[in-house]
């Protein structure tokens, strides 16, 4: 899995700097770098971006001015001089906070924390969109919402599944533990 992020920093060095690390990170895919939030705001809305490496103090649009107009869905991992942002930040879509100078191995926790985030959001979704199951019942195939499950039973060869809005159960030729293989972990 590859995450598309950016960099928003007025100070040219600690931007190269991070592009540097950005682009020594395998699962990293840089897309921008910009010298102010005004600058990337034009950029990111036609190419918008899982993780943003965003500074806080910068001229015309602070960092934690800028996360509250991003969309929800955007990580940030904010890069500054200064702690006294920490709790305010936090307000937002916060993955880390990273005191400047940063080195590679406080970069690559933070990018590593955003990637599991990534992966644990999309974990979520597929469970979500995966509500319901297909059966094999009187020769036909039957879709089952798992959320109108009451329960389900094990009559030898044979599983019942009782339903909340149907009266008939539904029968079919399975065992406890292949059914359970069919069902979402959760």
């Amino acid at each position: 899995m590859t995450i598309k992020c950016a960099i928003i920093d007025d100070e040219p060095l600690a931007a190269e700097m991070l592009a540097g690390y950005a682009s020594k990170t395998p699962f990293l895919n840089l897309v921008g770098v910009y010298n102010s939030a005004i600058e990337a705001i034009r950029n990111l809305r036609s190419e918008p971006v899982d993780l943003l490496f965003l500074d806080i103090q910068m001229p015309e649009l602070s960092g934690l001015e800028f996360a509250t107009i991003l969309p929800p869905e955007t990580l940030i991992i904010f890069t500054t001089a200064f702690d006294r942002y920490a709790i305010d930040s936090y307000k937002v879509n916060t993955v880390d906070y990273l005191l400047k100078p940063i080195t590679y191995d406080s970069f690559l926790k933070a990018a590593d924390k955003a990637l599991r985030r990534i992966i644990e959001s999309k974990k979520q979704i597929t469970y979500a969109a995966d509500r319901f199951i297909y059966v094999k019942s009187d020769y036909k195939l039957v879709r089952i919402n798992l959320d109108d499950i009451l329960y389900i039973e094990g009559v030898k060869d044979y599983v019942r599944i009782v339903l909340a809005d149907s009266s008939q159960p539904i029968m079919c030729l399975m065992n406890m533990r292949t059914l359970e293989d069919y069902l979402p972990t959760p």
